[in-house]
């Protein structure tokens, strides 16, 4: 047998990988080195610490390393052109230089840097198990809602309903989070979830104009215009308050009045 002048605690220290697990737990330490276990000669599990296991790259249901369709190395597949998956099991009928368009975020980052390009489209990291809005969404993950505070709404049981906007910024991007979850976002830059024909149903008089005329919609939300006389408000930009004259100093002669429309009261 090979003598080994090391002592049993520094030929350890020696085999322990970066969480300090001997051989990575695939395999056992001989004076320092680690000799990696691989059933038949297979040849699988390999490196330094045992770190590598090819067989992770080993598909169910072909039995094959990649299923054909790309190599594989330390455990993980790379795929051939036209393929994808973590076992190169999908095939992709897209461009590279597609792929890339479709996942490229707002800010120029694949994915926010929040998520996994897979032909195209964007798997964000982190996803509501119920199946609805995750704390990261949207096409490019390019939301992302892990600090955003909601603001409750108990008169239509929503969160947000639609209007109030809750700001967070998270590596220097604003998603205006609660809007976004809303379909709404007043924010840079701008995103809007809402098709819009459903946007310009929010911002719609019944029978009339969008904003009655007096402002824009941005995403369901109306902009009211302001004038020199004064500034349109209310949902709908329908309220004003200049039509009430003023008499003796006094807002419509000092009586009640109907804000959105100037009559006065008795």
């Amino acid at each position: 047998p090979t003598t080994c002048n090391l002592t049993r605690k520094k030929s350890n220290e020696m085999c322990k990988n970066s969480q300090d697990i001997i051989c990575s737990g695939a395999g056992t330490c001989q004076c320092g080195r680690c000799k990696c276990v691989n059933s038949g000669g297979s040849g699988l599990v390999y490196g330094k610490f045992c770190e590598c296991d090819d067989r992770e790259c080993i598909d169910d249901e072909t039995e094959e390393i990649c299923t054909g369709h790309g190599q594989c190395y330390c455990g993980n597949c790379y795929c051939e052109a036209g393929w994808h998956g973590d076992k190169c099991e999908f095939q992709c009928d897209i461009t590279p230089w597609e792929i890339k368009k479709r996942c490229t975020s707002p800010d120029g980052k694949i994915c926010s840097n929040r998520g996994t390009c897979v032909c195209g489209e964007c798997t964000c990291h982190d996803v509501d198990p119920t199946g609805d809005w995750g704390d990261i969404h949207g096409d490019t993950c390019e939301c992302d809602e892990r600090n955003c505070k909601a603001v409750y709404d108990r008169y239509s049981d929503d969160f947000c309903s639609g209007k109030k906007n809750v700001n967070s910024s998270r590596l220097g991007f604003t998603c205006n989070c609660c809007s976004c979850k809303c379909g709404v976002s007043l924010g840079s830059p701008v995103l809007c979830l809402l098709p819009r024909a459903e946007a310009e149903l929010q911002c719609r008089v019944p029978g009339g104009l969008l904003c009655s005329g007096r402002g824009r919609c941005d995403c369901g939300v109306c902009i009211c215009q302001v004038t020199e006389a004064g500034k349109y408000y209310g949902p709908l930009c329908e309220c004003q308050d200049w039509v009430c004259e003023v008499y003796d100093g006094k807002v419509c002669a000092g009586k009640e009045a109907t804000v959105a429309t100037g009559a006065l009261g008795n």
